[in-house]
């Protein structure tokens, strides 16, 4: 999904009680990230894998809390955000691009064909 030149993100929240992250974008649409759905998606060469190599993680890995704890989010330029877990592990660069085409808002869902 690429998205338009004027959709940015103008600001997320770290939802601690839902374990959520919700951005709010330019075009009025809120996404919403579950804290474990983003970490199981993770783009690193270490959780993703590159080229030929297979990564760490896969939809069997078990997480622990402390795997799944958003401590915070660094931006990376104008197009992404990285994820510092509890755990420390901070490799991860999402794209806007990609965290916009994984929204688990509702509507995105029901967009995608998932319930």
């Amino acid at each position: 999904m690429r998205l338009p030149n004027d959709v940015m993100p103008l600001s997320y929240t770290m939802d601690e009680e839902h374990r959520q992250l919700h951005i709010d974008w330019s075009d009025g649409h809120e996404s919403i990230h579950g804290y474990e759905t983003l970490r199981r998606g993770c783009p690193c060469a270490w959780c993703a894998g590159e080229g030929d190599q297979k990564g760490s993680v896969d939809e069997q890995t078990q997480f622990t809390d402390q795997q799944t704890t958003l401590y915070e989010l660094q931006p990376v330029g104008r197009y992404g955000l990285t994820p510092v877990w509890g755990d420390g592990h901070r490799t991860g660069i999402y794209t806007y691009e990609r965290l916009r085409a994984v929204c688990e808002c509702p509507e995105c869902r029901a967009v995608r064909g998932q319930v």
